[in-house]
């Protein structure tokens, strides 16, 4: 059901005001809910019953051990954990859940305090439309950095989930080549799904710390964070897990993103599912808030539908609103901040079935204040980056922060005094009470064509593709990033240097 928030009166508080500085979308009056106090309660408690008596598997005699010494039943043999509802109601409580996602620079930090709606990137593509080309190709570091360089220039990209990995790197560096041109190519706070083992979570700290200047450092300020996804239903890999927990240990914020396909790997209802991933995130929370009490926590859901039809994920699906939508209320009411899936499209091109899956998919989020909305650039089931689809997706971004803002409602915006001042007949144009609020109050649009038809034909017949090309490649050709310094870069030589050495040598010991 659609709900409107309290109105509120009189001017802008000095909280308020301050806000108005800070990044991100502020959260709007228009509110989505599905869930009462009553539904709420009913998931929470079907959660911890599957965790009491289903329980979770995660391959990690490590992971394992911190549970069974905590008092949980554990069995090594099929790598099952039982895990009582008052220990994860334990950590709950105990994780930090105002969590700060700094940037390198400052401007850009992302304060997860429930007043702002942010959006992210999506992530870990493996291909790209080749900007000259137009046609699929593998994606590389090049790549990488370049995309960075064109979130960094978009207003609606507040986070920077990695879009496309680095394919030309070998695969046992790969995600610290991905972490080290991610950091090099935006000013903006990067958030990384890829975390392997736990060694590897050791170099992508030692990246961090570099730039922060020393460990300490980052953790008073993380410069980048990091998601880890289970395998639905109800597993947990043993390696990201055990590199959640070490980067847990370093202050690194981390995210439990569940992705049950409801009809599949979850049940086909979708609160079902809901529980699916509730539990799986309640899991890793559990697990590292065992090892590392007070870590900061970010609750996680990329949950949709299993296309029976296809038999494919339905990423566009309006499934994957109503669960990410959800899965917020949830989180909210265990007070942690989410992220959430969103934005998402099965289109292979920019066009009407990438706008209208984007949009649906995207849109109950906003309306629910999730906390990080995942979506930016991706087509084909978050496969493929294309540049074109990023700036368009900015501008949805855009519109649909705008609709969840709603009307407000004090004696400015009534405008009653004004009404009576023009009159019958008179115009607003001029008063300054137009000038006044018209930025506020009006979404203005950048590459979304108003114009007359005749004014359309004259320059060119331009589709919105075309207008979303040309932006990104005077982006791609005049945005500036302002460059780590000299002495950072070499020390991130260094480091990735060392990490293939290490891994490579160890594996995943």
């Amino acid at each position: 059901m659609f709900q409107i928030g309290p109105t509120t009166a009189g001017s802008l508080t000095r909280a308020e005001e301050e806000s108005e500085k800070m990044i991100g979308f502020p959260k709007g009056k228009v509110a989505f809910r599905m869930f009462d106090e009553n539904d709420l309660k009913s998931l929470h408690w079907g959660t911890l019953d599957v965790l009491e008596n289903a329980g979770i598997r995660v391959i990690s005699k490590e992971c394992l051990k911190l549970l069974e010494d905590a008092g949980c039943t554990v069995d090594y043999k099929t790598s099952g954990a039982k895990i009582p509802g008052n220990l994860v109601e334990e950590s709950i409580k105990k994780a930090k859940k105002n969590i700060t996602l700094c940037a390198r620079s400052p401007k850009y930090d992302v304060v997860l305090d429930g007043r702002r709606v942010f959006c992210t990137t999506d992530g870990n593509g493996v291909a790209v439309m080749d900007f000259e080309t137009g046609k699929r190709r593998m994606s590389t570091s090049a790549d990488l950095a370049m995309v960075g360089k064109v979130a960094n220039a978009l207003d609606s990209a507040h986070i920077f989930w990695p879009c496309v990995s680095s394919q030309d790197i070998p695969d046992h560096v790969r995600h610290v080549v991905d972490l080290k041109v991610a950091l090099m190519s935006i000013e903006k706070h990067v958030q990384v799904e890829t975390t392997s083992h736990k060694r590897e979570a050791r170099w992508l700290v030692q990246l961090g710390a570099a730039l922060a200047g020393g460990e300490k450092q980052l953790r008073r300020r993380p410069i980048f964070s990091s998601m880890h996804c289970p395998f639905s239903p109800l597993q947990l890999d043993g390696g990201s897990t055990e590199g959640a927990l070490e980067l847990a240990r370093a202050g690194v914020p981390i995210c439990f993103y569940g992705m049950p396909q409801a009809g599949i790997t979850g049940p086909v209802t979708l609160a079902g599912s809901i529980i699916v991933n509730n539990a799986e995130v309640l899991a890793g929370l559990t697990m590292a808030q065992l090892a590392a009490p007070g870590s900061p926590f970010m609750y996680g859901t990329g949950g949709a539908a299993f296309d029976m039809k296809t038999m494919t994920w339905a990423g566009g699906g309006p499934e994957r609103a109503l669960i990410s939508a959800g899965a917020g209320e949830l989180s909210h009411h265990y007070g942690f901040p989410i992220l959430c899936g969103g934005i998402v499209t099965s289109a292979k091109l920019p066009g009407p079935q990438a706008a209208y899956e984007k949009v649906t998919s995207g849109m109950p989020q906003f309306y629910a204040g999730c906390d990080m909305i995942a979506g930016l650039g991706l087509l084909d089931d978050v496969t493929m980056l294309s540049y074109e689809q990023m700036v368009i997706d900015d501008e949805m971004a855009r519109i649909m922060a705008r609709l969840a803002f709603g009307v407000t409602v004090d004696d400015d915006h009534l405008a009653v005094d004004i009404i009576k001042k023009v009159g019958p007949g008179g115009s607003f144009l001029s008063e300054r009470h137009t000038l006044q609020w018209l930025n506020k109050e009006h979404f203005k649009p950048d590459i979304t064509d108003r114009r007359t038809g005749e004014a359309w034909e004259a320059d060119g017949k331009k589709s919105v593709v075309d207008r979303a090309r040309e932006k990104a490649a005077k982006i791609m050709k005049e945005h500036v990033v302002a460059p780590v310094p000299q002495e950072i870069a070499r020390e991130f030589d260094n480091i990735v240097k060392n990490a293939d050495k290490d891994i490579l040598a160890h594996g995943l010991n």
